[in-house]
């Protein structure tokens, strides 16, 4: 049993059909968009490129993080080093969010750039000195949106049968394991006019890069998912610094 709670977008996409749907006044308009194009080469080297700078920014911003706000520092914490956690580098399931697509900003790449970009992201965590590594593996441990079974009422007449505890093969101690998407070109439309985690109108300005963070706990009380979209902008310097984050959706 998983609970969802998402954020109410204005334009949901279609896993299956590939399809966008957005609801205006008038009913819901269904675009069909066309297969992703592959990158041609230049676009390869650019991916590669701006994937490093985003990723390293996140690995930054995470171990900077402060305790009562997100992005918070997080203890006994590992990343993904593939984009979105899967084989492909690419997302099995897109969030329902218009433009968030990663091949809108940079055409389709191949198994050997992603391999190569899992690499970098590798070499990355290394320098931060933080660990990489893959999804939980504990067993009989459900999510923490899930009751806990009824305690047996006093003065029944037959015992009732104790139920299953669905949180008996959680840890003792919360673990997280983040995965983080390709990068995107500026504000995706279906992020703007929304508001941060802060409260915030979210409204960057100059050259802005977007990349969704899957934010995966697990620990006593049981599991959960919280994916949200980091908003970078670049400094005078160079450097990319958070701008902002916007929670997407959280799975319980």
């Amino acid at each position: 049993m998983k609970i969802i709670h998402r954020l109410p977008l204005t334009c949901v996409a279609s896993l299956l059909l590939a399809t966008s749907a957005c609801r205006s006044s008038g009913g819901p308009d269904v675009i069909i968009r066309a297969s992703p194009r592959d990158a041609s080469p230049k676009e390869e080297i650019a991916l590669i490129t701006a994937d490093s700078l985003v990723f390293a920014a996140v690995v930054r911003e995470q171990a900077a993080g402060k305790e009562d706000e997100y992005p918070r520092r997080l203890e006994r914490l590992r990343y993904d080093a593939r984009p979105y956690g899967t084989t492909s580098g690419y997302p099995e399931n897109f969030a329902g969010v218009q433009g968030i697509d990663p091949t809108l900003s940079f055409g389709r790449v191949g198994d050997a750039v992603i391999d190569r970009i899992a690499e970098n992201r590798e070499r990355i965590l290394r320098f931060q000195g933080v660990p990489k590594g893959g999804p939980f593996t504990h067993t009989q441990c459900g999510g923490v949106g899930i009751p806990k079974p009824p305690s047996p009422r006093r003065g029944a007449s037959a015992p009732r049968a104790k139920g299953a505890d669905v949180h008996s093969g959680c840890p003792k101690n919360t673990e997280y394991y983040l995965t983080v998407g390709l990068p995107l070109r500026g504000q995706p439309e279906g992020l703007k006019d929304l508001r941060d985690v802060r409260g915030d109108r979210v409204s960057p300005r100059g050259e802005v890069w977007t990349v969704l963070v899957d934010e995966n706990a697990i620990g006593p009380t049981g599991w959960s998912k919280s994916q949200y979209a980091w908003l970078f902008k670049r400094k005078r310097s160079g450097r990319l610094e958070l701008d902002s984050a916007i929670l997407i959706a959280v799975v319980e």
